[in-house]
């Protein structure tokens, strides 16, 4: 273990994402290897109740109204008073704020930016005024670098890493999804894992094609089935290919319930081109589940060279005729399903990304 490290991360989101999911496996990591975390956020958001009583350091700070302006002064107070040597940001629009406070502070903190999707910062000016930037995922990176070709000298590259004592296909019991929607032990299940921004609607003609082979197949989504423009048009597309009957909205769902999802899916698929990284995809492969996904974005980095997953370099016809030929080889499926929890083992872990995190901080305070 090296040499004692403050850290001050900033997240200011008001809900649960991948970058909330993220730092839930990040931080107690950092703290089991004696850096001091701490963790400025909004009060009353999620992750609030994610480290309440535990050994980060909470700083709720409000920023609506007068908290904008007080906010940088708060910051700028805890950085000194905690003696931060590094301030971790986390999302582009906490940029200013922490720029600002760590200015403020007169302790020159190093400043390292974490962008975790393709909607980043786009200012070279303040940019340029991070010693470090931080990517998920080489398509962030380089989207990074094409804007301000600046951030190079400055860009590392570390992926994501999941729990995997949470994610054991032997340890959840099957059922819940095949139950809750009256499905045989024999019905294929297609699933997929996000809010219907994330171009789902492609995967329905994808869908017509799979029918063809497995008229009984569903398509499962955890998202919500109201709120956005994006499920209206789905909901359309789907009853003008007739589609409806076909489709399963599971609503939001829990870690516990997430795990009796992939429990219950034979084939995960990702339709989102211009995905960050994809944490769930990590999750699905743990749970022994094969993927398919477009060959675009930052799901690259988790599916390229996997043995469990199929990178589609075109549409959605490519893409169901690889759900259709890995549902009609039980062996296939097999293989897969053994292959995908031992690539993530080995590339994907919590405790691989808390040391590739740790040396980095490490390096860029104490030169190690």
């Amino acid at each position: 273990m090296g040499e004692r490290v403050n850290i001050l991360f900033v997240n200011n989101f008001r809900g649960r994402g991948g970058g909330e999911e993220f730092l839930r496996d990040l931080l107690p990591g950092l703290v089991q290897k004696g850096v001091k975390v701490g963790l400025v956020c909004r009060p009353g958001t999620p992750l609030v109740e994610m480290f309440r009583n535990t050994a980060v350091n909470l700083y709720p700070i409000r920023r609506s109204g007068a908290g904008a302006l007080t906010s940088v002064f708060k910051v700028a107070n805890i950085i000194r008073s905690e003696n931060y040597e590094i301030v971790d940001i986390q999302r582009g629009h906490d940029i200013i704020q922490s720029w600002v406070g760590a200015c403020l502070s007169g302790r020159k903190p190093v400043l390292l930016y974490t962008p975790q999707v393709p909607e980043f910062m786009k200012s070279r000016f303040l940019l340029g005024r991070m010693d470090r930037i931080i990517s998920v995922s080489r398509s962030i990176a380089e989207m990074v670098r094409s804007f301000s070709p600046a951030t190079s000298g400055k860009m590392t590259i570390i992926n994501y890493g999941i729990d995997l004592s949470k994610f054991k296909p032997g340890n959840v019991k099957p059922g819940f999804l095949r139950n809750q929607f009256g499905l045989s032990p024999d019905t294929k299940v297609i699933g997929t894992v996000g809010d219907l921004w994330k171009n789902q609607i492609e995967f329905l003609d994808a869908l017509v094609e799979i029918r063809k082979e497995f008229p009984g197949v569903r398509f499962a989504l955890v998202a919500s089935e109201s709120g956005i423009g994006q499920i209206r048009a789905f909901k359309q597309r789907a009853l003008e290919l007739g589609l409806s009957d076909g489709v399963l909205w599971t609503g939001r769902l829990s870690k516990e319930e997430m795990l009796s999802f992939y429990a219950d899916i034979d084939i995960a698929v990702s339709t989102h081109r211009n995905e960050g990284f994809g944490i769930w995809v990590l999750e699905a492969l743990a749970m022994g589940k094969p993927v398919v996904a477009f060959n675009a974005g930052g799901v690259r980095d988790p599916l390229d060279g996997c043995p469990a997953g199929v990178l589609v370099n075109n549409g959605s016809k490519e893409m169901a005729d690889e759900i259709i030929r890995i549902l009609k080889d039980n062996d296939l499926r097999w293989k897969m399903s053994e292959a995908g929890p031992r690539w993530v083992a080995e590339r994907f872990s919590r405790e691989r990304m808390v040391k590739d995190y740790y040396r980095l901080f490490q390096s860029v305070v104490h030169g190690a």
